[in-house]
């Protein structure tokens, strides 16, 4: 039997149902993530700003934090003040620009990062588990066309 939702993905037009699946599969994706992060006193959100931090590898600032987690830099801010809080990120002050502040994981932030490593491909493997290889290809096509076709609207 059919759910309400699925009743009406057909009905609807294409993009309010592709709309409403994109937003679920990512609240599927972020609660998950959020339950699992819990222990560790971090949220999937945070859990993104020390990721970042850590593949970048040296300090940048909130607005290219920002950018890069495509997020408003207030929501950024916060997440870092929250972080630094914790001793997991510090900011220090841009040596060729005194105006500007960098941030960066420290190492307590780069031992949780570590640690969370492992745990989330297993809960990304456990997700998508539902999806053959084959699946996978084809959804990560059409995510990567989605997102770059119409990576504008963020400008």
């Amino acid at each position: 039997m059919k759910t309400g939702a699925e009743a009406n993905e057909g009905t609807e037009g294409l993009a309010a149902g592709e709309g409403r699946l994109l937003y679920s599969a990512y609240a599927i994706l972020r609660r998950a993530f959020d339950q699992a992060l819990a222990p560790r006193g971090i949220t999937s959100a945070q859990a993104s700003v020390l990721a970042f931090l850590d593949e970048v590898g040296h300090p940048i600032t909130i607005n290219q934090l920002a950018r890069l987690l495509i997020l408003e830099s207030p929501s950024v801010t916060t997440m870092i003040d929250r972080l630094s809080e914790r001793g997991l990120v510090e900011r220090t002050g841009d040596p060729k620009d005194r105006r500007r502040t960098l941030v960066q994981l420290t190492e307590e932030g780069k031992r949780l990062q570590d640690s969370v490593r492992e745990p989330g491909q297993q809960l990304y493997d456990e997700l998508f588990d539902v999806l053959t290889d084959e699946d996978r290809q084809i959804l990560r096509a059409i995510l990567r066309k989605f997102r770059d076709e119409n990576i504008a609207w963020l400008e």
